[in-house]
């Protein structure tokens, strides 16, 4: 009676939620469909099946949004119908000065030139 609703499993096509998050990763697990194939043993399919989670996992989940929304519009600094701009409210007070920050010294930089010979036989 499993290996029934095993194959009945198996036949239904898969279904992936499509995600467009940057911050977001899907850890959905599919069934092979090679262990389900005629030429495999019945019994290799059953343990196959067993062995994978039935039930699909949920994302994960940064918690700073999606562009769609909310919180998403707000963390993007962005503007839209799920964070319309209230003409009313301005755009607040206005920002202090700071001078721009001085170029951060790069940690894999340890100042040694290599010199580059180019072959002007090849470029010909």
């Amino acid at each position: 009676m499993a290996l029934l609703a095993v194959h009945a499993m198996a036949a239904s096509p898969p279904t992936f939620s499509s995600s467009h998050h940057h911050g977001s990763v899907s850890s959905y697990c599919a069934l092979p469909a090679a262990a389900f194939s005629r030429s495999s043993s019945r019994v290799a399919a059953a343990t196959t099946a067993l062995s994978a989670p039935l039930t699909p996992v949920l994302e994960v989940y940064c918690g700073r949004g999606d562009k769609k929304t909310k919180r998403g519009k707000r963390f993007n600094h962005s503007y839209g119908n799920a964070r319309p701009r209230n003409k009313k409210k301005g755009t607040g007070p206005a920002r202090l000065y700071a001078p721009p920050a001085p170029p951060r010294k790069d940690q894999f930089d340890d100042g040694e030139v290599t010199p580059i010979e180019i072959d002007e036989d090849i470029l010909e």
